[in-house]
């Protein structure tokens, strides 16, 4: 697993917090990684390039020399949104900065919306609703078990085989009331975890990605999107209930 941060939230006076970046180093010391998802989460869609670029750089700092005393290296980037452009120039040229600074750019292709069910489950653990906290729970593990099924079918559909998928999942209290849970659901439909770098070496991610624009979209549909791919092929990704929507507001 790969920790992806935003520096910006070590400070949350102005000035780095010890202790949050202790929390960093507890990951570092269990064996994981970290990479950079830029300072303060921009998106490369609604400022300029050169903002978004400072954005990456000032993303670096502590991360990089927790990462150095451990003798690893900054190596991964992931875009906030998965917004990668709004044209190919601008994807082309911040590509060119990432590999510059001797970053891999981190691909999802099971991608999901976890954090309503977060924001649903944290109002119900402010309420002190057990009930509800433990619906919210049920309903989370059953969409994601669904979610996992949907980009499984989507990769057979692309690939042509299943491919050594890349989840992203975002740090919440929900999450981390139900990681062992994801894991053995994850284990259950045949899943072994591996690195990143290990996931990368599988030839699907050399596939062709001629995508740029306003969606921020799976690698999985990138690749289908470039293949020729329209309209009802992309149907049937799991909907976040109803309820939930309401009770994340």
């Amino acid at each position: 697993a790969i920790g992806f941060v935003n520096e910006q939230k070590l400070q949350p006076d102005g000035r780095v917090d010890r202790r949050r970046v202790a929390l960093l180093q507890q990951w570092i010391d269990a064996g994981l990684e970290l990479g950079n998802h830029t300072f303060s989460h921009q998106d490369l869609h609604t400022v300029s390039l050169e903002a978004f670029q400072r954005d990456v750089v000032a993303g670096e700092g502590v991360s990089r020399e927790l990462l150095r005393k451990a003798g690893k290296e900054l190596r991964y980037f992931r875009h906030p949104f998965l917004h990668t452009g709004l044209s190919g120039e601008t994807r082309r040229q911040f590509e060119s900065f990432l590999k510059e600074r001797g970053y891999v750019v981190a691909p999802v292709t099971v991608d999901n919306y976890d954090y309503q069910f977060a924001a649903a489950y944290d109002r119900a653990v402010a309420s002190d609703d057990g009930d509800v906290r433990q619906k919210v729970v049920r309903s989370y593990l059953e969409y994601m078990e669904a979610v996992v099924a949907y980009y499984e079918q989507q990769s057979a559909a692309i690939i042509e085989r299943e491919i050594a998928q890349t989840l992203l999942l975002h740090a919440n209290a929900l999450n981390a009331a139900t990681i062992d849970r994801l894991a053995v659901m994850l284990k259950r439909r045949g899943y072994r975890f591996v690195s990143l770098g290990d996931a990368l070496k599988d030839p699907a991610y050399q596939s062709a990605d001629a995508y740029y624009g306003p969606a921020g979209i799976t690698w999985l549909h990138r690749w289908a999107l470039t293949q020729g791919k329209k309209g009802t092929f992309f149907a049937g990704e799991p909907a976040v209930p109803e309820w939930i929507e309401l009770a994340a507001r």
